[in-house]
């Protein structure tokens, strides 16, 4: 079954900004589509996306990446069947540059991810069964969730200067277990916040996004919310932040701005030294500046041993960006986000070296989100042990939690079929 149209829309993220959908009509009717997100808090090393410019919706309207679709990528991919991998290499060779900016990474990748689904169609798969086939996995698995309940940083407007406090149920039965959780905490939160006078309204990313004085007072609000928890359980809930230290970063002195002062990189460890000390936190992702490698190897000197020192704007799961990092001894976990580097088979590649040399991987939504579930299919064929995909709340984001728990029990089901 061949594809005969390819066509771009121009939709809208969960942030009411223009995104781009691409589908594609197969022979006897059959249409995929897929839709990318974007990131506000981004790394300089990501791939680069296509807008407009101009007056029209704020310049970052997407009608040149949907020409480019339509108009470049498409006359290369009707007529052919589905193939991810030499369509992936097709873009990339007509692309011609090192960051995607002529055809754009939003336009290759909706491409990209279209085509992926095309293929798991064609040959009676699943999308997250075709994604492990192409990763020779014998078995899939479902990532342990990190559940994002209270919003800071370029994703609220407060004054917490840490971009996402999460929690992991690393105790639960399953993934439904794991959501219960979750969900329990969430809902706490909010009564104890309501109790306190501050604002239940949610950040870009679901979580909550109340003002505090501190850092601190936001993550003791989530033990509280945590000690509601049954006994048996609270022990089993681990917290996990994401500071894109890159946002608080100084370039011309070298120094991170935090709580109004200047600070080194020494002394921002030592905060973290600090929290872990009191909290149970064992992920600290984009603890440094991606301009500051010096400081990740500081870090992992420091905490390496005890916790997961996570790169995300490091690495902008660009494979030589991860394998130089990891040789360096610059973080032992690494953010895989697909619109960091612009096609499936780039993102796969990563999660397979990473996988290769036992470095934990965390597959990731972004602030900007769609309600395309493509990320659930990445983490569960290529067996990710972690999936942020935002708080309990908002569409875009229950739309990957309802995924996954929908994924659950089909797998659980194939089971009990095949043990009959």
């Amino acid at each position: 079954m061949k594809i005969i149209d390819v066509v771009g829309r121009e939709i809208y993220d969960s942030r009411g900004m223009p995104t781009l959908e691409c589908t594609l009509v197969l022979e006897e009717g059959v249409q995929v589509s897929a839709s990318v997100p974007s990131g506000l808090s981004r790394s300089s090393y990501e791939a680069r996306e296509l807008r407009d410019g101009g007056q029209r919706l704020m310049g970052a309207g997407v009608l040149r990446a949907i020409e480019n679709l339509e108009q470049i990528i498409g006359p290369e991919l009707i007529g052919k069947t589905p193939d991810l991998v030499s369509m992936d290499v097709k873009m990339i060779e007509m692309d011609g540059t090192p960051n995607k900016a002529f055809l754009g990474s939003n336009t290759i990748l909706a491409a990209s991810m279209a085509i992926c689904k095309a293929q798991a169609y064609l040959n009676d798969m699943e999308t997250y069964e075709l994604i492990g086939h192409l990763c020779n996995a014998d078995t899939v698995s479902l990532p342990f969730p990190m559940f994002n309940v209270i919003n800071g940083g370029r994703h609220a407007n407060n004054n917490l200067m840490i971009q996402e406090f999460l929690i992991v149920p690393t105790g639960a039965e399953n993934f439904r277990h794991s959501f219960e959780i979750g969900v329990t905490v969430f809902q706490e939160l909010k009564k104890i916040l309501v109790k306190l006078g501050k604002s239940t309204s949610v950040g870009d990313e679901g979580g909550f996004a109340p003002h505090f004085d501190d850092d601190r007072q936001a993550l003791d609000c989530i033990m509280n919310a945590i000690g509601h928890l049954d006994e048996s359980l609270q022990d089993s809930v681990v917290i996990a932040i994401d500071v894109a230290a890159s946002q608080l970063y100084d370039r011309a002195t070298k120094t991170y701005r935090w709580r109004g002062k200047s600070i080194s990189d020494q002394e921002l460890i030592g905060i973290y030294s600090d929290l872990l000390d009191n909290y149970p936190i064992y992920s600290i992702e984009d603890g440094m500046s991606e301009l500051d490698p010096e400081g990740f190897t500081a870090l992992m000197d420091r905490i390496g041993d005890s916790v997961q020192v996570v790169g995300d704007d490091l690495f902008a799961t660009n494979i030589e960006r991860i394998v130089e990092g990891i040789e360096n001894n610059r973080a032992n976990a690494v953010v895989i986000k697909p619109n960091q580097i612009g096609t499936v088979s780039e993102t796969l590649q990563a999660l397979m070296w990473c996988k290769e040399n036992d470095v934990n991987t965390i597959v990731s939504h972004r602030s900007g989100e769609t309600n395309d579930t493509f990320i659930v299919d990445l983490a569960v064929g290529a067996s990710v042990g972690q999936i942020k995909a935002g708080g309990c709340s908002r569409g875009e984001r229950m739309a990957k939690y309802n995924a996954l728990l929908r994924l659950e029990d089909e797998l659980a089901n194939a089971l009990e079929d095949d043990a009959l």
